[in-house]
Formats: C-alpha cells, structure tokens, sequence
C-alpha cells in the first residue's frame, strides 16, 4: 500500500486475486463484498453479518448438566476425561456411568453432528470479460479513505475495461460502474458484448458432497464429523418477480429469532439492460443475466441486498430502494457515492496516525478500514470469519467464540476513537445474554447471566453447549464483561452506564456472587470451573480457584462496585461485592502475592485477558539490548491469530521492549499479511480456505498501545515505541474520556496534546527527558503546571470540559500560545 498526494493510502494490486479469502473488501459495516478475479471474469461476493443458518437442532443433546451434578462428578467420583471428548472415567466409580459419558464429551451431539448454526455466503455479482482477449494486464485500487475500488483491465489490443465500485452508506447495496474503451473492428473478439453481468446464488451444498471435496483438497476432515442422516442443505434459491423486477430469493428455515424464516433478497437494478433468469434447474441455482445494449460503452448498476433483518421485512425495503432510485437512478447512484465520501471524510477524521516506517501506517489504516466495512453498532457482527469470505460450512460453526476470538477484532476501537465499531460488539452480545440467563438460573442456581464459550446470533431454547468440560466454564463471563467496563472508562458517559453498560456489569457480578461459595476457611471458593479448555483430571483441586477464573471474577466484582458508585445505585450490592473480594480464596490455593501502593493499583486495574499490569517504567536505554526472535513461535509457524492476546501481556506488564522487539513483530505480520491486506489467523494448510479470519483484526491494539496507554489512569506516551522511529498519532481516545496527539521525531517527544472531554484530573507520565517542561490549557492561554520532572515522573492536574491542554518543554515550545495544531 502507498500514499498518494493527497495522504490518501491505496492498497494497490497488479494481479488477479483468485479467491474470496484474497480479494479486496468493499462494506458499510452490514453488508460488505470481496471483490476477486477468475482468468476472464471479475466477481464480488455479498456477505452480510446477519446471514445465518439458525436452525439449532438440541434433539440428540442430553439434559445439560447442573453445576450441582457436576460438582458432585469431579469431586465425588473423580471425573476423568480429555477437553474434547474420548474416553470418560470416574476414578471413584460412579452408580450412573452412561450419563457421566454423555455429558463428559466437550461437545454434545447438536453441535458436533450438525453443521448449523453457522453463517452462509449471499451470493455473487459476476462481470464477464471478453475471454478472446490476449496477455490481459490487471490494475486494482483500493482507496482506503474513499471505501472506492477501481479495477482496470487492458489487453495487448488496446481494449480498455474499468470497473469502479463501492457501497454506500445506505441502502445496503453494491454500486458498480463499467466503461469500455477501444472497443472497435480492429480490436473486436467474438460474437457478443464485450461486457455482461450474471447475478446468481448456488445452491446450498449437501453437507456430505461439501465434506468430501473439503477433504479431498485440503487433508481436513472437520466436515466429516458433522455426518447425520437429519443434516439437510438449505432450500434452493429462486428467482422471482416482483413488481415486474426480477430478485434472487434465499430462504431459511423457520426458527425462534424469524418465526416466519429467515430470507434475503438480491435485487439487481441496471438501467438500459436487459435483466432475465438464466434456467439452471439441473442445478437448483437462481441466476440472472444481466445484459447491457450492444453498443454500450459504459454503464451502472446497483444490487441491493434487503433481508428479514429490515424493517418491514425485505418487501418493504426493496420498495425504498425503488422509490429512491426513481426515474434517474444514475443519479442516486452518484449521490450515494458522495454521501459515502462524506461519511468517510467525517470517518477519518476522528484520529489518525503518521509513522515513518510506512509499513505500520499502512497497518492501522487498513486493518480500520477492514473493520470499518464489516462491523457497525445496530447491526449483526461476524463471528469468526468475514462476511463476504465465508464458505457454504464453516469451522467451528463459525461461531462468537468468547474465550478471546469474539473479543479480539474489537480491541482498540475505543482507543482509536471509533465508538461506534467497537459498540457493535454489544449488538453480537445480546445473542449469549439470551440464553445466559437461563443458564445461570436454571442450571447453576445464580442470579445474573453465565456467558457461554459458544454463541450464534439466535434465540435459543436451551443450553447447546450444556455439557463438560467445555460448557461449564466460569471465567467467560467476567472476560465478556470487560468491554462494557472499557466503554465507560473510555467515554466517561454515564447515561450509556445506566441504560446499557451497568445492567449487564451487574448481572455478571450477581452470578459470580452467588457461583461462588464459602468454605469452612472462612474464604470464598469458586468450584468447579476448568479453565483456558482443559479436560478432566480427577483431582478436585485442578477446578477449584483457577486463577483465569479468580481473576476474571475479582475484575468483574471490582468493575460492578466502581460503576455502581458512579452511578450511585445498589448500595446493598456493593456490600456484598466487597465482602467477595475481601475474602476471596488465592489463586489455586496459592498465596496471593503481597502488593501495595501502585503496584497493587497497577495489578487491579488491567483486565485479566491482557495479563498481569505493572508500573510504568521508560524502556531500557542499554546500547546493547539482545536481539529479538519469535520464529521458534507457534505465531510464527501457524497461529497468527493469538499474537495481540500474546502482545498485550507484554506491552501491559512491561516486557516488550521495543528495539528487541519492534522488528519481530513487523516480520511476524509480514509472513501472515495477504495482499488485501487482511492477515490470516491460522495456517490455511492446517485449515484449508475457510474465510478470512476476523481476530486477526486485533493487531492494531498492540501497536496502538505502543504508543499510547491510559489503562491505570495514567497517560504513557510511546511507551514502548523502537527509539528512533518517528511517529505521531491524532485523536487516540484515553481512559477518562481524553483525545490524546502526540509526536515523536526521532528520539524526542515533540508535544503532547489533550482534548479532555469530560473535565476531570489528568495524570500524565512524564514523557520528556529530565527537562523543564509545562502545562499549557490553550482553551485559555495559561500556564496550569511547570517544573523539571523526571522522566517518567507521574504529573497530575485538575481539567475543564472540552479544553485543550499541551505538555511540551519549555526550552523547545510545540506553538505560540494561543496557537492549537490542526490536523
């Protein structure tokens, strides 16, 4: 990717992208494409968020397991068995062995024998290029900042095709317009236009056909497992006419979410074209073709994609988008194009990084940009793969994974300020809220909500993962949890507290209180509950105070007591939330460590999923510091997609130091980024093409908090930035509601400056060497603090809402006073 004039950043490509996994994304956060090539064709292929196979078929699963019964098991008759299932023992005995083995599998058989639930591809839009044309050179260009893709085709003749495309704001349509140059006696192969267009949906696969092939390509039998008579494909798709327009129908079957089925529409409209259905009964596919007028040159056409997700139903939405194409839809077509420039202008303004090492720029703004195109709040975020890539089946029911791959894609939205990306992780939420309930209550006999490892964006009856180990895991829901508490302490804003964030902080903190049990020491024990997957030893004390478990619940009793303060509600609560904590069990029966003053702050204050939080100190300044090497990692050998869980320990706990580091992290990313600029989570052959891997979309949090850290209520500047790369970022959003820019030449801090949103104190780790340096509110010209602090020196002071503040050494001032830098 480069820079143009304009600091626009392109990803530009000069060959074919030959899959949906490799092409290049186009999206509005709901619907997106993936944009790819076959030898004479270019294809985008839809994906939405909320196009899912929901049947859940729990007709073969055993009654899910009580937290009572499952007590009683580990303890009393020493359960043994592997996380995913095996053999199952009981090194105690046990009176009722067929239901220790039915419920000591890890995955019971709904989930196991079925393919469903799990995301389903839209559908395709397909350009046919002239397939005569000799030796054709391909140009593709993604604007990052524009969401625009121009494709440009030429061939030794000297024809000419572009193809330049997008996806508005709104509707949830693709828009593409064509043009042929050169086309004419001398340059002219074959009988027909140079250019038309097939608008199709193939039929569902029978799952035992998509196995074998599965198998057959890729050495991976995960489709063979799922192998039961009761698995039928999806019913076929359709062509209908509607209102004299012919659309695609997919249909879904019924289920509780969409009593009345699930469906989405494909819905072409193409002025001065022919649009008719192709007969492809033999293969239960809908097509249409989509055929421009012999002597056209150029042309445009939109596909809109309405789904049961719409208000009104997709009838209803396909009828707007009719009305507002009207009698000149080029028209509307060019105004959603500048509507989208808008929104992408208003977009990209709310921060910004310039780094000198381009290769980490280019980073950030596409791995934005990608999550720019396939998360948005309101809508139905991807599980494990990206929309517009996901195959007929998917691994893991491409499911909401929640012991970190669910999270993973939206760390750092916050940080870079894009609120409501990050919010769209509620919307995924919701679906495990649902059924946590019941879980909590019926099967643990908890107040409050119990998350689940597994979730899908359905309504469902019962537990579908109710069984051990796998299902009765207890730190999920503290590690959920966590991204409502960062919402708050990011924005400060405590309407969203009361209405949205506090209810469910709550609700995990009520089922902890009551998970948790007191024993005859006095102390607060949580059993049983495995952690990280692990299976079953026998031993008691191997699900008895895991310290995943203990600390994801001491951060989620200390994240309920402080929110319920803000908001100065459920006092009773709160005493009993304190009780817990005070006299919570160790970790593992070990001794707790002895912390205090920052330390212990420090420690309580990083969420448990990014490890263990330890002060500030400036990196090491050694002129020799031993040389870097993760190629002995499974990050480096197959697993890309656990490197920011990997990172943020590092970064948190003060382990990474950047010029040992720095490097192997930019080849980590190099050996695992594609061409479209997405990187993969896991080797694809291990995996096979299985869709592009959406927690690889978490990369940009480490390098975000390699600039900038706020988590302990303090602001660190490039705390862990290699010395002498330049590098400046704008509008970073810190805990306490603070836009924070800053910037770096060389070895130096230039400036930094604070927007404070809310107006409270500030707290800023000295980020100057041991030079004279001050506080400036430039809202009002005055100086508020001054002095010679140490490197590193914590520096506090008091703030007003919505004023600027800059920090900068005296001897080297960043601006007149007065003056405020626009970016």
């Amino acid at each position: 990717m480069k820079a143009d004039d304009k600091k626009t950043h392109v990803l530009e490509i000069n060959e074919r992208l030959l899959c949906p996994d490799d092409g290049l994304i186009l999206g509005n956060g709901d619907l997106s494409v993936s944009v790819y090539q076959t030898v004479d064709r270019i294809i985008w292929r839809f994906g939405k968020g909320d196009v899912w196979d929901r049947r859940l078929d729990l007709s073969d699963n055993p009654a899910p397991i009580t937290i009572e019964e499952l007590a009683h098991g580990i303890k009393d008759e020493g359960w043994k068995c592997g996380p995913y299932g095996g053999p199952v023992e009981a090194l105690h005995g046990t009176d009722n062995p067929e239901r220790m083995k039915e419920v000591c599998q890890g995955t019971p058989p709904g989930e196991k024998n079925r393919p469903y639930p799990c995301p389903k591809p839209v559908g395709e839009l397909v350009m046919q290029l002239p397939p005569d044309q000799i030796n054709m050179k391909i140009n593709q260009r993604l604007v990052i900042e524009e969401g625009r893709l121009d494709i440009t085709c030429m061939w030794d003749s000297g024809l000419k095709i572009t193809a330049f495309g997008f996806i508005p704001v709104s509707p949830n349509a693709l828009v593409v317009h064509w043009k042929i140059e050169n086309w004419n006696k001398s340059t002219i192969t074959g009988n027909k236009p140079p250019v038309w267009f097939w608008l199709y949906r193939w039929a569902d696969p029978p799952l035992d056909e998509y196995a074998a092939r599965f198998n057959a390509d890729f050495m991976h039998g995960a489709f063979n497992t799922y192998q039961n008579p009761k698995v039928t494909p999806l019913p076929s798709p359709s062509v209908q006419n509607i209102d004299g327009v012919y659309i695609i129908e997919q249909t879904f079957y019924k289920d509780r979410l969409f009593p009345e089925g699930f469906r989405y529409w494909m819905a072409p409209y193409a002025p001065d074209t022919s649009i008719e259905p192709v007969n492809m009964s033999p293969l239960k596919e809908a097509r249409l073709r989509i055929m421009p007028k012999n002597e056209a040159t150029e042309g445009w056409l939109t596909v809109d994609i309405p789904t049961s997700s719409e208000a009104g139903d997709v009838l209803e939405e396909f009828q707007r988008l009719r009305a507002t194409l009207g009698d000149n839809p080029v028209n509307t077509m060019k105004r959603w194009q500048k509507e989208l420039e808008q929104a992408s202008e208003e977009f990209w303004a709310k921060s910004s990084v310039t780094i000198a090492d381009e290769f980490f720029e280019n980073l950030w703004y596409e791995t934005i940009y990608l999550r720019r195109c396939a998360y948005r709040s309101g809508t139905t975020p991807p599980g494990l793969f990206l929309p517009s890539t996901v195959s007929d089946y998917s691994h893991w029911h491409g499911d909401y994974h929640t012991n970190y791959n669910f999270q993973q894609p939206f760390w750092g939205d916050y940080q870079s300020n894009h609120l409501d990306i990050g919010d769209a992780y509620f919307d995924g939420m919701e679906y495990l809220i649902q059924i946590g309930r019941k879980i909590a209550n019926d099967y643990y006999g908890c107040r409050g909500v119990f998350i689940q490892l597994s979730g899908f964006p359905i309504h469902a009856e019962d537990d579908y993962l109710g069984i051990a180990p796998m299902g009765r895991m207890a730190y999920m829901t503290g590690w959920a949890m966590e991204q409502y508490w960062w919402r708050y302490l990011y924005t400060m804003d405590k309407d969203w507290l009361r209405e949205k964030g506090y209810p469910f902080i709550r609700d995990c903190a009520l089922f902890y209180t009551d998970f948790l049990k007191k024993g005859d020491d006095g102390l607060y024990h949580a059993f049983p509950s495995n952690q990280g997957e692990d299976g079953f030893t026998g031993n008691p004390k191997d699900y008895t105070d895991r310290s995943q478990v203990m600390r994801h619940i001491c951060y989620c009793l200390r994240s309920a007591i402080k929110a319920s303060e803000e908001l100065g509600i459920d006092e009773d609560l709160r005493t009993q939330w304190q009780d817990r904590l005070e006299n919570i069990a160790p970790d593992d029966g070990k001794p707790a460590p002895k912390l205090a003053g920052i330390e212990k702050r420090c420690a309580e204050l990083n969420s448990p999923s990014l490890g263990f939080g330890r002060p500030y100190k400036p990196q090491p300044k050694e002129a020799k510091i031993e040389k870097g090497d993760y190629s002995a990692l499974w990050l480096w050998s197959w697993y890309f997609g656990q490197t920011p869980l990997w990172l943020m320990p590092q970064l948190r706990g003060g382990t990474f130091i950047a010029n040992r580091d720095f490097g192997e992290f930019r080849k980590l990313i190099q050996r695992w980024r594609h061409p479209n600029g997405i990187i993969w989570g896991m080797a694809m052959a291990n995996y096979g093409h299985c869709g592009a891997w959406t927690e690889s979309l978490g990369v940009i949090a480490p390098l975000q908090e390699m600039m900038l850290q706020s988590w302990d209520g303090a602001l660190r500047i490039f705390p862990a930035w290699q010395s002498d790369l330049s590098a400046s970022f704008h509008n970073f959003r810190a805990e306490g509601a603070f836009l924070v820019s800053a910037e770096k030449q060389g070895k130096e801090i230039s400036y930094v400056l604070i927007n404070s949103l809310a107006g409270g104190s500030l707290s800023i780790y000295n980020p100057f060497f041991s030079v004279k340096a001050r506080i400036r509110d430039i809202t009002n010209s005055e100086i508020i603090k001054e002095g010679e602090w140490a490197e590193g020196e914590l520096v506090k002071i008091g703030t007003e809402k919505n004023h600027l503040y800059l920090m900068e050494q005296i001897s080297n001032p960043y601006m007149e006073a007065g003056a405020v830098k626009k970016s």
